[in-house]
């Protein structure tokens, strides 16, 4: 349970970190890149 828990801090964290790139107008495929960093997390959670 606790590595849940973990991967759910990891998984605000990094979603956070996307809000940020969006809202500063980074490029495409730098928000692109770190949607797939969330997207992954979000598949480990759900696999657990």
């Amino acid at each position: 349970m606790k590595q849940k828990e973990l991967l759910r801090s990891q998984i605000e964290e990094e979603r956070r970190k996307l809000d940020d790139m969006l809202a500063c107008g980074t490029t495409v495929e730098e928000a692109y890149g770190q949607s797939l960093v969330v997207d992954t997390l979000i598949e480990q959670y759900m696999e657990l």
